[in-house]
């Protein structure tokens, strides 16, 4: 390139932007919540930034810079987050600075993982990008297949437990730390089921069941040489500890709070049902993981799924599983006990990730990653910051700390004054101002990658793009028909609570006198009510689901139509075509969130829907005024990317650290906390101290889950 133009990426109104789509998903997302709502906030930002780059290859890669950017930005979602945002307000110092740091360290990963899906997209070559989605076809496989078998496969294991996914999941037999390890496992084995599909006739295949023979044998074995030797007991009490204090005494009562039987352990429910089959199930575990660190190939992108399992998996046992056991005493090395170890998961993945794409010369991707997730940190624990400054105008806690007490003239002028303010929807500023620095880290890290990575030349690859065609049609489906599927679909559930019950739900009364509330069946206009045929109805969940199936049918249709022959609807155009899938993506979301909300609708949510409204129709406009047909601007590759990396990991740590203090520094001189004794330790929730939440609420067998 010839021209000194500033890069398009580094604009204020490409920062604005960026920021901006990425707020208003992650606005959507804390209504939606969870993986799900977490990608199409990332989907979004991502299209945002590919828009704005100026570049013609981005813009001609939209569709999987929405794919890969929703997949990437959908895994920090898993994390637990609302318990660390507590310590940070406790009033305790060690918990204090502990949430902050929490806090960046969940935001740190969030943004990494997101953005390196993001780069990905822009920096993998096309080859790369389409060889992943058959790899990915099989992961989706196995997820599918868990869906639909995890609690078919709990019932056998134990067929009287009363468990469900919300209040009594740590009843289920497969419950581990209330963490997604399943998910990460089968991830691992779609990768080996596919390095084994892809491997057809190659003779090393005939090994594995050695390898996984071998492996039970030797686990099973070394089980029955403990229990002969009388030491499989000592064994067991030493890699296993009680996730609670059995020792807390209740201070009302002045008696012990629960039995240590009644404490959950750091293994899965069935290890207790099934001790016997431990070792051969284990040793069949690791027989076939030595087989596939020997003979797998992984090709195809399918060794970043491998990888991504495998981190998951061994830091999730690093930390929560076996390091726990050395720091019993403050509740083991879990972020926020009682509640999910995710965490130690997806710490995993970031790892894995950054090694993965060391190794296969992405180098760029983990240093945008780690750009993001320096930035995203900060953005975290500082919103977390700013709110809590903001909310000390009028505190009514604040004024208790100077001696103001509740009743008192002064205290009810304060509070009175500040009433409104106090009640706002603080949770969704916090939700909103996050996302918006989450897209500030999306916009900084590709405008870093933007004029340092040489233009892809995928045009000239005349066959592989027509080989490869059919991955970038399934990408922009996906992200418009399948991620707002599953955010949307969850309208149905609240619709049918909120509005008129016995119109989406029936009462049904058993021959024993008991009732049970079911989803109502709706006719089939015309043709339900004809007389005789009794059959054509469904709930309103399954008329949801036939409503979007001919949708996806129709769209299907359209777009093989479209490959045959250009249909005139469909600009021809890169730029025009982002366009289009952000405003569709955008306006489906933003209506479905609004119709979620709307049912139970409350002043308070002005702040979170009506803001989430504007801030579209701001986008809409910019998305369509910013970006420009063509755009030239001097790109200045990077050879060695290794001096950059090491400086981000020093500024990153050096980032927590300094922000917490501080954070901690400023808030208890705003607050003025009170003595430890004098603090009210009912409404915040503490990770250290006599009082730590794993102390007083542990999770326990016989109660609901925390």
């Amino acid at each position: 390139m010839n021209s000194t133009k500033l890069n398009p990426s580094r604009r204020l109104g490409t920062i604005l932007l960026v920021g901006l789509s990425l707020s208003i998903g992650w606005g959507i997302r804390g209504n939606f919540g969870h993986e799900y709502g977490a990608a199409f906030a990332g989907c979004l930002a991502a299209i945002t930034v590919a828009l704005l780059s100026g570049r013609e290859d981005w813009r001609e890669r939209i569709p999987y810079f929405a794919f890969f950017g929703a997949l990437g930005w959908g895994f920090g979602a898993s994390q637990s987050y609302m318990q660390v945002l507590s310590y940070a307000n406790s009033g305790h110092a060690v918990s204090q600075v502990y949430g902050f740091a929490a806090t960046f360290l969940l935001g740190f990963t969030w943004a990494g993982m997101g953005v390196a899906g993001t780069a990905f997209a822009g920096v993998a070559s096309r080859e790369r990008l389409i060889s992943i989605f058959k790899p990915l076809l099989f992961l989706w496989g196995a997820w599918i297949f868990l869906d639909l078998a995890e609690d078919s496969i709990a019932k056998i294991l134990e067929p009287n437990a009363l468990f469900d996914d919300t209040w009594s999941r740590h009843k289920n037999p497969l419950y581990w730390f209330d963490a997604d390890y399943l998910p990460a496992f089968l991830a691992l084995i779609s990768a080996w089921i596919y390095d084994l599909y892809n491997r057809k006739g190659d003779l090393t295949r005939l090994f594995l069941p050695v390898f996984a023979l071998g492996g039970a044998i030797s686990g099973g074995g070394f089980q029955l040489l403990l229990h002969s030797t009388g030491l499989d007991g000592k064994f067991a009490t030493a890699l296993t500890y009680f996730q609670g204090d059995p020792s807390y005494i209740n201070p009302e009562t002045g008696k012990q709070a629960y039995e240590a039987s009644n404490l959950l352990n750091n293994w899965p429910q069935w290890f207790s049902d099934y001790p016997q089959h431990i070792g051969w199930f284990i040793g069949l575990i690791i027989g076939i993981s030595i087989y596939f660190v020997i003979h797998g190939k992984f090709k195809n992108g399918s060794s970043l799924i491998a990888w991504m399992g495998s981190g998951w998996l061994i830091s999730f046992l690093i930390f929560p599983v076996f390091g726990s056991l050395f720091f019993t005493s403050i509740g083991g090395l879990r972020m926020t006990p009682p509640r999910s170890d995710d965490w130690a998961g997806i710490l995993g993945v970031f790892v894995a990730t950054s090694i993965w794409l060391w190794r296969n010369n992405l180098r760029p991707v983990a240093v945008a990653s780690l750009i993001s997730g320096t930035i995203g940190g900060l953005g975290f624990s500082g919103i977390l910051w700013v709110q809590q400054i903001m909310t000390s105008f009028g505190n009514p806690r604040i004024l208790e700390n100077k001696g103001i007490l509740p009743g008192s003239p002064e205290f009810n002028s304060i509070t009175s004054t500040w009433a409104n303010w106090q009640s706002q929807n603080w949770h969704s500023f916090l939700e909103q101002s996050y996302g918006f620095v989450n897209g500030i880290s999306i916009a900084v890290a590709l405008g870093f990658l933007a004029s340092r990575i040489t233009l892809h030349n995928d045009q000239e690859e005349k066959g592989l793009l027509l080989k490869g065609r059919w991955t970038k049609a399934f990408a922009a489906l996906f992200v418009m028909l399948a991620l707002t599927y599953f955010n949307v679909v969850k309208n149905v559930a609240v619709w049918s609570e909120q509005l008129k019950p016995e119109i989406w739900n029936k009462l049904i009364t058993h021959v024993d006198g008991t009732t049970e509330t079911l989803p109502a069946q709706w006719d089939l206009p015309y043709l339900g009510r004809f007389p005789g045929l009794d059959f054509l109805h469904a709930s309103p969940l399954g008329w949801f689901n036939l409503t979007w199936v001919l949708l996806v049918a129709a769209c299907i249709i359209i777009v093989v139509r479209h490959y045959r022959s250009p249909l005139p609807i469909i600009p021809k155009s890169n730029l025009a075509k982002g366009q289009l899938i952000f405003l569709i993506i955008l306006w489906i979301m933003v209506v479905a969130n609004f119709e979620r909300a709307l049912t139970g609708w409350h002043p308070s949510r002005m702040l979170t829907e009506w803001v989430i409204f504007v801030n579209a129709i701001l986008a809409t406009v910019l998305v369509l005024l910013l970006p420009r047909d063509e755009e030239k601007f001097v790109i200045n590759e990077v050879e060695n990317y290794k001096p950059y990396y090491k400086q981000l990991w020093v500024k990153a740590v050096g980032v927590m650290v300094l922000s917490s203090l501080l954070f901690l520094g400023t808030n208890r001189l705003i607050y003025q906390y009170p003595a430890y004794e004098k603090m009210n330790k009912y409404n915040y929730q503490y990770r250290f101290g006599p009082d730590a939440t794993w102390k007083v609420h542990p999770n326990l067998k016989n109660a609901d889950h925390k």
